[in-house]
């Protein structure tokens, strides 16, 4: 595995990460909720964005 595709699959566990812990925070409706939702959406689309970049530049080196 290329030095690339760990850095893809880092940032895609980051994101499922920020994911699960919003779900529970949502599900227990306590103060981490309502304090750090945005937060935690916001962190997940970056994570999302960085990983959807990494693959799309792992594709295009794969092509070239």
């Amino acid at each position: 595995m290329g030095t690339m595709q760990i850095v893809l699959v880092l940032f895609m566990a980051a994101t499922l990460a920020v994911v699960v812990i919003g779900v529970i925070a949502m599900a227990v409706n306590g103060k981490l909720n309502k304090n750090h939702s945005n937060k935690l959406m916001r962190l997940r689309v970056l994570f999302q964005a960085i990983a959807i970049f990494v693959f799309v530049v792992i594709v295009w080196l794969a092509r070239n």
